[in-house]
């Protein structure tokens, strides 16, 4: 990861971060706490505090492919290639909530939109003060019939982990990519792999734009 300085006529970097072994996926800054959060493939979570110099890393064991960080600057939230969203306490790292299946078989579920992320990047935020968790979905293949289930979008409740809204982002959409809540309008943007993205209130689910 390279920093520049933007008030500098130079194109070089002031600082380059070299810790991580594979593609960094995500980059978070967060002003709070003079802190820059980066998510990597090599399924490391690495916190970089620019007022002691100091750098911090949370093992995911998995590839991450997004990383945010809550309004208070106590929680970061990793999406991973395994299906699941991780909440992780930034002061020790522990897993203090899960959301998703786990990538689990479409052709063995018998009820509504399932969370499946297992070879895209996706991104996932924070939403309604921190209460909430919004993120897409790729579309998965069932084996049996070669049937898809529409990419969605998924809404969990943070306290509980119980999902508690799906938008389907319509038919032939292989992922629904990318998601970002708007608090003062109480809406959403969700951008999918057709090029196109939509505005959404988030009490009615209605489409704004």
């Amino acid at each position: 990861m390279k920093i520049w300085d933007t008030r500098s006529l130079t194109s070089r970097p002031i600082q380059t971060l070299t810790e991580a072994t594979d593609t960094v996926s995500s980059v978070y800054v967060h002003m709070l706490t003079s802190s820059i959060i980066t998510a990597s493939y090599d399924g490391r979570i690495r916190t970089y505090d620019l007022r002691v110099g100091e750098m911090k890393v949370d093992v995911m064991a998995h590839p991450v492919t997004s990383i945010h960080c809550s309004a208070d600057g106590k929680a970061m939230l990793a999406s991973c290639l395994d299906g699941r969203i991780r909440m992780v306490d930034r002061d020790d790292g522990a897993v203090l909530k899960s959301f998703g299946d786990g990538n689990p078989d479409p052709s063995e579920k018998n009820r509504g939109p399932i969370y499946f992320n297992k070879d895209l990047r996706i991104r996932s935020t924070f939403a309604k003060g921190d209460s909430v968790v919004l993120s897409g979905s790729e579309t998965p293949e069932t084996r049996s019939s070669g049937d898809t289930t529409p990419a969605t979008i998924f809404a969990w409740d943070v306290l509980t982990g119980n999902v508690i809204r799906t938008v389907p982002m319509g038919t032939n959409i292989k992922v629904a990519s990318c998601v970002a809540w708007n608090e003062k309008g109480s809406c959403w943007a969700g951008g999918c792999s057709d090029g196109m993205f939509g505005v959404y209130n988030y009490s009615i689910d209605e489409v704004l734009c």
